[in-house]
């Protein structure tokens, strides 16, 4: 089932000061994100992801098209569509010198959450702060205020969250941290989580589907399968063995090409061609060390997706 569908939005902003000229923040979008997965919403500072976020979450409106969360149109029924929702734009805005627990219990009262202290204890062990969520708020470190905003985001126990940029400004080992808790969320709610991020190293290691953003458009739509091993039929092997000479030959006798790469011989291959090669290393006294499927940086399919910008649009 689709938990948002996109279909055909669009967002044109005026630009300051600058008489009769306008930027496309987002251009004719369409996009479908199912449910249950995490969803990576890719693309450079100023490729319109915030823009469409803000768009999805009813906070600006748009030019033309129009997008459903559940069924709802949000430009129509907002209330109703946005009921299923969760989500952090920016950096969390919550009250220094509250406590974490304070500033949840207040945020609980203010949304009308019908939350018992018991849930709100376990959604506090969820997001990892139950060590600290009776210290004040001004002590947080940037991991743990995102913690405590996923908590405030979660709490009316939302089947969708929605995260703009959430590990901007953490350490590797709080973007670890990071990544860490939004598997739990899928794992322990099943949420369908939709993150944008510049972050492409992160997100592959993440996401089940992501969509590259540039200059306001969505170049492609990939399944993280699609994204480390390509689509044809022919993937990378990296393969080290006992003897390199004489498995280049075997390799190039069976009409493929193989390159050398420090100590491994890189191959394209089939699996019915791969298992057939190493019934041959066998048959020829090869040991065979290793034999790894390689994956594609996702920072390289970015590179070949994406057009170079040639207009001014921006990020609103």
């Amino acid at each position: 089932m689709r938990a948002i569908e996109i279909q055909n939005i669009s967002k044109t902003y005026r630009i300051a000061k600058q008489k009769n000229r306008t930027v496309r923040a987002v251009d004719s979008v369409t996009l479908d994100i199912e449910e249950g997965e995490i969803f990576g919403l890719l693309g450079a500072n100023g490729a319109g992801k915030t823009t469409l976020i803000k768009l999805m979450l009813g906070l600006i409106k748009a030019d033309s098209g129009r997008i459903l969360i559940e069924g709802y149109d949000v430009a129509l029924y907002r209330e109703k569509a946005l009921t299923s929702v969760g989500a952090i734009v920016e950096e969390p805005t919550l009250f220094a010198d509250f406590t974490g627990w304070e500033n949840l219990k207040y945020f609980a009262r203010l949304q009308n959450a019908n939350v018992s202290d018991e849930k709100l204890r376990s959604i506090v062990e969820l997001v990892g702060l139950k060590d600290r969520i009776d210290s004040k708020f001004k002590g947080y470190s940037l991991g743990m205020r995102q913690r405590l905003g996923i908590a405030q985001a979660i709490m009316h126990s939302p089947s969708i969250l929605i995260l703009d940029e959430p590990t901007n400004g953490l350490d590797p080992s709080g973007i670890v941290e990071m990544r860490e808790l939004f598997l739990n969320l899928k794992k322990e709610l099943g949420v369908t989580i939709i993150i944008s991020s510049h972050i492409l190293s992160e997100m592959q290691q993440l996401c089940d589907r992501v969509a590259f953003m540039v200059d306001g458009e969505i170049k492609a739509v990939k399944t993280m399968e699609e994204v480390n091993f390509g689509v044809d039929k022919l993937k990378k092997y990296s393969i080290e063995c006992s003897d390199m000479q004489k498995a280049i030959e075997i390799i190039v006798s069976q009409g493929m090409i193989a390159t050398q790469e420090n100590d491994s011989l890189i191959v394209r291959a089939g699996q019915s061609e791969i298992s057939n090669l190493v019934k041959l290393f066998v048959k020829n006294g090869i040991e065979l060390y290793g034999l790894t499927k390689q994956k594609r940086r996702l920072e390289d399919l970015y590179k070949e997706v994406s057009q170079p910008v040639t207009t001014d649009k921006q990020e609103a």
